[in-house]
């Protein structure tokens, strides 16, 4: 990125030097209401939650959302104590790094609020180690960087950025912007009154049709990130080649399906909260493309792509008419991993279950396309292809891109990754 020289926020604050020590009283304390606070967010689990709180910190915003919205007070005695701030030269860029992204966003967001007569009240981003006050409660750095819509403030602590780049293996300057700009989404859905719709709205639903609202909301917050980027790029110039498929390779990295296949070796898609890999790349590629937050209507049925129906229409309606040659999309759970089929061209088949209950024999084409070289099952699988009928369900193949030209392009996402 091109950011050196640019201007800096004045709304950083810098609490990196302060240090927090927490008396628990019995029965309460912020471990206590993690369970609480994580099964309003429909994750099950004590060990499952242990094991995904950093990485479902990652681009949320929606633990500093729950604990206000809900007005849930830890019953805890802070005690802050100050020592002598020390950096590292890295760190202190990092810092300036920061603070100029954070700028960036300020003029696109006043910009286009500006555009719809409204007026874009900056947020203020906090800068701490290891633990921090919020008007949310206090936070561990382990929930990874968070929105509190209680103070409008976006905190951060930015060993975070070390994790990104070795565990989530997302490296890249542009990468650690978007997560920035992605938790600045969530502050203009706060000032929108985006957050407090999808609080009420939870209180009337389901656990499992509530986590679906709450993918809506992260997947907006994705698409938000990406109108900055759109700007950012169209307006200052910012982005360099390459930094976009960083910002990518964020988003594919830290889907519900990912995290929870590496946490958890299977993967639940009534409980994602945040979006498959393949939803986050949809829509930062939503933003970035219009420029436009109207463009982020996530919540519109037309537009979602969510964790059931909408494409798994044109599958049914193929089925029962018992049509083939249909492109279709869609995603689903592996049921059973198949022998290669070594007929003539070579084809990896795996059975999908998709949300709707049918079933779908997947044939990739890997003298064409890469292998899913670890697909196992319980995965969850997205697919671009062609379908053909049969009284089991169908199959579909053609799911890479035709060498010569005559064919839509397929793929799949598997794990973070697209085969094609």
């Amino acid at each position: 990125m091109r950011w050196r020289g640019n201007r800096k926020s004045r709304n950083v604050e810098d609490r990196r030097s302060s240090r927090i020590s927490v008396a628990r009283s019995p029965g309460g304390g912020l471990l206590n209401l993690l369970p609480v606070v994580f099964k309003f967010l429909g994750l099950k689990g004590t060990v499952v939650l242990v094991l995904c709180v950093g990485a479902y910190g990652l681009f949320t915003g929606n633990l500093g959302n729950m604990l206000s919205v809900l007005g849930i007070q830890q019953d805890t005695t802070a005690r802050i104590s100050e020592e002598p701030l020390r950096e590292t030269a890295e760190e202190k860029e990092l810092v300036d790094f920061v603070s100029v992204v954070l700028a960036d966003t300020e003029e696109t967001w006043t910009t286009l609020f500006r555009q719809k007569g409204k007026t874009y009240q900056e947020p203020r981003l906090v800068l701490f180690r290891d633990a921090v006050q919020s008007a949310c409660g206090i936070a561990q750095s382990a929930i990874g960087p968070f929105y509190c819509p209680g103070d409008q403030q976006v905190y951060i602590d930015l060993g975070f950025y070390d994790q990104l780049k070795n565990r989530f293996k997302a490296p890249g300057d542009f990468a650690q912007a978007y997560v920035i700009a992605h938790e600045v989404g969530h502050h203009v859905q706060t000032l929108l009154g985006t957050s407090r719709k999808v609080h009420s709205a939870r209180n009337q639903l389901s656990e499992t049709e509530g986590n679906k609202l709450s993918v809506q909301q992260e997947l907006q917050a994705d698409c938000f990130a990406g109108v900055w980027a759109y700007h950012a790029n169209s307006t200052r110039q910012l982005l360099e080649v390459g930094d976009v498929e960083e910002g990518l390779n964020a988003a594919s990295a830290i889907g519900d399906d990912t995290l929870q296949k590496q946490s958890q070796g299977y993967v639940r898609p009534d409980s994602f909260t945040h979006g498959t890999s393949a939803q986050r790349v949809k829509w930062f590629k939503t933003g970035l493309a219009s420029g436009d937050m109207d463009s982020c209507d996530t919540f519109n049925p037309k537009y979602f792509t969510g964790l059931a129906d909408q494409d798994h229409k044109s599958i049914a309606h193929a089925y029962e008419g018992h049509k083939s040659d249909v492109q279709v999309e869609g995603e689903g759970i592996v049921t059973k991993v198949l022998s290669d089929d070594n007929d003539g061209s070579r084809h990896q088949r795996f059975i999908l279950e998709l949300h709707s209950g049918k079933t779908l024999l997947i044939a990739h084409n890997i003298d064409l396309a890469r292998r899913l070289s670890t697909l196992r099952e319980g995965d969850l699988v997205a697919f671009n292809g062609e379908y053909e009928w049969s009284p089991q369900g169908g199959v579909v193949h053609w799911t890479h891109r035709d060498p010569n030209g005559r064919h839509v392009d397929g793929w799949l996402r598997h794990n973070g990754q697209t085969y094609q």
